[in-house]
């Protein structure tokens, strides 16, 4: 079976064999503080006043240039005559630049004075992790991947360390939408995606580029440890989505006989769907605690809870010794429960779809709506309450109360333009009337147009945003699939499976249980396994070109049109043969027929070709358009002098001015 190995570090300095780092390799959370109290004091000091967003992040160096980033990674220390000593503690320089980028969000939302600079070199520090993943993406891409973003790293804060995490991890969860688009990054990501980067087994913060994929063997890819790839998850959650959608749709629809009937092969199948996922949001709720709780952990968990109360229902239905009456009206609750969960189970297929670019971004826009609702319904519940308390008092006011019931069902009908006022005619007149119509101006005219007004501005933001934000819903679904707690990857429903098994392998011999568990997966997950393999392999032939070409493994994903030595040819006979070279050859074939016919095309016409003037004088524009950025900062600086210069004699002659007006009074 082929291995793994660790990503290395430049310059040659090794490579791990994918076990724990030694001792030393890696600064301790009490160096990368320093190195963050660095980078802060840096931009405390270069950054002192406010700039809007834009200019920040521009590339033109306005804000942000080249001498800034080189002060950053001087910032880091180490001895700059020993490679492996100042890299040792720049592969840190993204984590510090983050953890600083989140004290200046903290200060902005603590002190109302400085939020403006605040925000300002908060944009700074994220303006210069895109900067250094731009120049390390170029310089050495193994080393920004393994060591700058994928490599988890602690920092010492308030007496204790922090919780160790990576790059990816932490931008992702402070939601710094400038880092996660950059380049770099997202060529990270991507590589976690397809499985080409995995978590090191021997020590969790480090990340391993697995060997596999090189492999022309479809037998080095057919293992179960490839289905823990987060592309392969996702598929297997859509389809077995899809069944269980099939499945629901037999069962709430399985009743047209009109009394009790016992439970059929399609309700069991459907309910061990059910239990398998119930068990997976447990397990995830035992291992994340009460970061568990967000949006669609909720909304499954309130699909699951209506499915499983209409199971103890139907199982009731069937095996009560109660009255027929009972058991019917338990028959009867079952699939009533059941029908109201249908708009969950059509909606939970959204989970598994926002990979698809529009769908996320409708996603994210709900959820950025639902947000901006609490602000609207906080202010209405207040009102219905005050104004609920009213009505009440007005119906007390001769000592009972009459129409509690109907003054609270028209509060909420108005609330959808539902409201009658005929209610309130014979009320406490006219009180009940005039509050009334508070009530319904308020609602329809105030407190709706500003829950429009929330949504249109939630609605914009993230359009305007759009490609940034669908990137780090991406890179949220990603870490969603590398954080799984089990090491064995069993997707939903299949993790019943696990929970059978799982009492039988302690009678086995612990030699053996590794390789049970190892041909139970193989054998559950072998159709998925044949295709992925015979894609991989595919893809590999491919590797093994750019890597002969000195390229790297994701070139020629695509023929471009104006680069005639782009893309690879792969032979549609050769997919489960060992044959890479017949692709390569077939590849540089092409390539030399598509730049052979080309130049005999253009050498038709002796005079067609541009001469080699055209070229130079394309450089020197370039050149000169580098002097022009020098020149235009030069004279800026020679401007500010004069400037301070004129002040400072303007000031002069103020003073000269006054003592003369003073003798003259004199």
């Amino acid at each position: 079976m082929v291995g793994s190995v660790a990503l290395p570090y430049s310059n040659s300095c090794g490579f791990y064999n994918g076990e724990r780092e030694p001792e030393g390799s890696t600064p301790s959370p009490r160096q990368v503080l320093r190195i963050a109290i660095n980078l802060k004091y840096l931009i405390d000091r270069l950054v002192t006043e406010e700039v809007c967003e834009e200019d920040v992040m521009k590339e033109d160096g306005a804000v942000v240039d080249g001498k800034f980033l080189k002060l950053a990674y001087t910032a880091c220390g180490g001895d700059q005559d020993d490679p492996r000593s100042h890299r040792k503690y720049q592969a840190v320089l993204l984590y510090a630049l983050l953890n600083v980028s989140s004290w200046y969000q903290g200060i902005k939302e603590a002190d109302l004075q400085q939020a403006r600079i605040s925000e300002t070199r908060a944009l700074v520090a994220q303006r210069l992790c895109q900067m250094v993943i731009d120049k390390e993406e170029k310089r050495d891409l193994h080393f920004l991947f393994g060591h700058m973003l994928l490599r988890r790293y602690s920092i010492y804060e308030l007496d204790d360390e922090s919780e160790a995490a990576n790059v990816v991890e932490l931008a992702t969860d402070l939601h710094f939408t400038a880092v996660v688009s950059t380049g770099g990054y997202q060529r990270c990501l991507r590589w976690l995606w397809i499985g080409w980067i995995t978590q090191c087994p021997g020590d969790p913060n480090q990340y391993i580029i697995d060997r596999v994929v090189a492999s022309t063997e479809i037998w080095d890819h057919f293992t179960p440890g490839r289905i823990r790839t987060p592309a392969y998850q996702n598929v297997l959650n859509i389809v077995f989505s899809l069944v269980f959608l099939l499945l629901y749709t037999i069962v709430v629809n399985g009743n047209d006989t009109g009394h009790v009937e016992p439970l059929n092969k399609w309700e069991y199948v459907f309910y061990i769907f059910t239990y398998g996922n119930v068990l997976d949001e447990l397990i995830k709720f035992y291992y994340i605690g009460y970061a568990y709780f967000q949006f669609w952990n909720c909304f499954n968990d309130t699909l699951y809870i209506l499915i499983m109360a209409s199971m103890v229902f139907r199982v009731a239905s069937v095996c009560s010794s109660a009255s027929s009456a009972t058991v019917e009206s338990y028959d009867l609750l079952s699939y009533r429960l059941l029908s109201c969960a249908s708009p969950l189970a059509w909606s939970r297929l959204l989970l598994y779809l926002e990979s698809q670019k529009f769908i996320g971004i409708m996603i994210i826009v709900v959820k950025h709506m639902m947000k901006e609702s609490f602000i609207f319904f906080f202010l209405l519940i207040l009102l219905l309450l005050g104004f609920l308390q009213g009505f009440i008092g007005l119906d007390l006011s001769d000592g009972e109360l009459d129409i509690t019931w109907p003054i609270v069902s028209n509060l909420l009908a108005t609330i959808i333009g539902n409201g009658d006022f005929s209610v309130f005619e014979h009320f406490a007149s006219p009180y009940a009337g005039i509050l009334f119509y508070c009530y319904s101006f308020i609602i329809s005219v105030i407190l709706l147009n500003i829950l429009i007004a929330l949504y249109a501005n939630a609605y914009q933001q993230v359009v305007d945003n759009a490609d940034d934000e669908y990137m780090c819903l991406m890179s949220q679904k990603t870490l969603r699939f590398i954080r799984a707690p089990d090491e064995d990857v069993y997707v939903p429903p299949l993790n019943v499976i696990e929970v059978v098994m799982y009492p039988l392998l302690f009678l086995l011999p612990p030699g053996y249980r590794s390789a049970v568990k190892t041909g139970v997966m193989t054998v559950m997950y072998s159709p998925m396994l044949l295709v992925c393999s015979i894609l991989e392999v595919r893809e590999a032939r491919r590797i093994k070109y750019n890597r002969l070409r000195g390229m790297p493994d994701d070139s020629n994903q695509t023929d471009s049109i104006w680069d005639l030595t782009d893309g690879y040819v792969e032979d549609a006979k050769n997919i489960i043969l060992n044959r890479e070279n017949i692709g390569i050859r077939a590849t540089e074939l092409k390539n030399n027929r598509s730049l052979a016919i080309q130049r005999r095309e253009e050498n038709n016409d002796p005079t067609f070709s541009v001469s080699n003037a055209w070229y130079l004088a394309i450089e020197k524009r370039e050149g000169k358009k580098g002097d022009k950025e020098a020149d235009l900062a030069a004279v800026v600086a020679k401007q500010s002098t004069q400037i301070e210069r004129l002040s400072t004699q303007v000031e002069e002659l103020t003073a000269l001015v006054k003592k003369l007006a003073l003798k003259e009074e004199e």
